[in-house]
Order: structure tokens, then sequence, then C-alpha cells
């Protein structure tokens, strides 16, 4: 059998390349190869929701916002790119195990038992869970001022809203106080999160599940019921108020204003009277006698219809006198 000859592999002339062309050829793959990443690493791109910081040599050097950009290669520029424009979420007390029209949220896991058991101002229970809506507002601020910015805002959230929740009763957490505990612990995380310079902003706080541990919870279910009955009942009597009140108030007015249109009534005729009576007295005065003969014959002109007699004159001749009346003498018996 023939020795098998590796050159024919090589070369099928059976001669081996020259070493000259050998490194020639290395050096030219190199180089290209060296190329080809140079220019895949000279440019990065920017999303429309983002903002980028560049490192050069480790060290902070430039913010760009959205658009395709360059940078120096092979690692000398690197890009770290963050969602500045989205609005994001920080859960506590529960976790969204699936996303969509009908969500599944974990509120049994031992984290989440942890974070949302709190203590009341009068010593009870309550287990609050929450959500923190926020944006990067400083992108430096939230890379290189604290280690972990998304570490610091569960903090700063669960000191908050202990400290919220603590300072009042279970029944403030449990109903009327849930608006005020939203806007107070915003507020008060804001202003912590700024002094950490973690660059973030707080949108929203929402409280989710508010309610008693599961061992007390029937008897809580009860209180709320009777306190539904209470406000029930004080609404009710509210608007019946609001009924009678406004009926009274109206009826009240208007006879007020009965008894003043009747006063100046009487006012304005008693005064009339009493113009007219000195109008008539002052006549009087002029002439007393034909003033005094007047009244008199006017009288006797308004009374004298009224009465069912006949005046005649006794010196009158022609009248038949039945009965005299006026002589005051007492007639004869025959």
């Amino acid at each position: 059998m023939d020795e098998f000859d590796w050159r024919k592999i090589a070369d099928p002339r059976g001669k081996w390349p020259k070493p000259g062309q050998i490194f020639l050829v290395s050096w030219l793959v190199l180089a290209g190869i060296v190329v080809v990443l140079g220019v895949f690493t000279s440019f990065y791109t920017v999303e429309q929701n983002e903002e980028a910081v560049v490192l050069r040599f480790g060290a902070f050097h430039t913010l760009t916002g959205p658009g395709f950009h360059g940078k120096l290669p092979f690692g000398i520029d690197n890009v770290l790119k963050e969602e500045v424009k989205t609005v994001h979420r920080a859960e506590f007390g529960f976790r969204t195990v699936a996303a969509g029209v009908t969500s599944q949220f974990d509120y049994k896991s031992k984290k989440a038992v942890a974070e949302a058991t709190m203590l009341t101002a009068d010593l009870n229970l309550a287990m609050v869970t929450w959500e923190v809506r926020y944006k990067i507002r400083d992108i430096k601020d939230y890379l290189f001022e604290v280690r972990d910015p998304k570490e610091t805002l569960a903090d700063v959230s669960q000191a908050v809203m202990r400290v919220e929740v603590g300072d009042r009763s279970v029944d403030e957490v449990l109903t009327e106080g849930r608006t005020v505990i939203e806007n107070e612990v915003a507020r008060k995380m804001q202003l912590m999160l700024d002094d950490l310079r973690c660059g973030i902003q707080i949108q929203k706080i929402n409280l989710k599940q508010v309610g008693p541990p599961k061992s007390v919870r029937a008897a809580f279910s009860a209180v709320n019921q009777a306190i539904q009955v209470r406000d029930r009942i004080i609404n009710e009597a509210e608007g019946e108020r609001n009924k009678k009140v406004p009926a009274a108030r109206g009826q009240k007015d208007r006879v007020i204003k009965e008894a003043e249109g009747y006063k100046v009534g009487r006012i304005n005729r008693a005064t009339g009277d009493t113009q007219a009576f000195l109008a008539v007295l002052e006549e009087y005065t002029k002439a007393e006698d034909i003033t005094r003969r007047r009244l008199y014959l006017e009288s006797m002109e308004q009374l004298l219809p009224k009465l069912e007699i006949t005046i005649i004159d006794e010196n009158q001749a022609g009248v038949l006198k039945v009965l005299d009346l006026m002589s005051g003498g007492r007639g004869k018996r025959p």
C-alpha cells in the first residue's frame, strides 16, 4: 500500500504555500475581522421612549436622546439605556403572575404577606397592598447616584407607607382615609427620593386592597355592614331635612311678606283716613255752622233710606193723619 501524501490535500499540485503567503493571508483575515467589529461597535440606536448614557473608559461622557448615534468602538465607549418616558410599576403586598384581561395576582407568598402586614395607630393589624407608578426623571442620577434605584424605591415606599398607616386608626385605613394616605405617601416619597438623588419622579400611589387579616375578616365585615347601614340612615335623614327645611323657610318668608304687606296697607289706610279727617276738620273750622248742617244733612241722607218710617210736615194740608205720634198725648177711650 502506497504511503498517504498530506500535501495533496493542502495543495492539489502537491506543493505547500510559502510561509510569507500564509502570514499575509492571516493578517488580512485578522484586519477584516477587526474592521467588521469596529463597524458594528461604532453605532447604537436609542428608542423614542429611551435616553442613553455614554461611558468612555467607564466614566460618564455624554447623554444622548432618541435616534441613531456613533461611538468609539471596541468597548472604549459603553452605552447604558433606560426607558425614561415609560411609566414603571412597583408592586407591594402582591405580585402580578399573569397580566391580561383577567390578570392573576399572588397575595400569599412570604414576601408579599410581609410587605402587606401593617400595624395601625389603635394597635390593629391591616393588610395593605399598593402600587407605585413612577418615571425616570434624571437618568444620570438614576444610574450613578444610588447602587440599586429599584431597591431604594422599594425601601422608601415601605417605610413611608408604614408610617402613614401607623399614624391612623384601622377604620381610617379601611374607609375614608385611603385618598389621604395615597397623597401623603406620594408627597413624602418624592421628598425622600429627591434627597437621595435617585432621579425618580413619583406619578401616583394606588392603594389596591386594604382589609383586615383573614382571622378577623368576618368581624370587620359585620362592622362595615353596620357602617353602611348608619351611613344610609344618615343620608336618608339628610335628604328629609333638605326637603323640609327649604319648605319651612319658604313658608316663613311668605308669612313675613304677607305681614309686611298687611302692615303697609294698614299704615296707608290709617294715613289716608287721618288726612281725610284733618281735611274735613280744616274745612269745619272755616265755617262751623254751615259745615255742621251739611254733615247733618249728609248723614241723614245716608241713614233715612234705611229706616221704615215716613216723616211729613205737620203744617202740610191734604194729608190724612191716621195716628198722631208726634203730639205726645194719649188717645181717649170712646
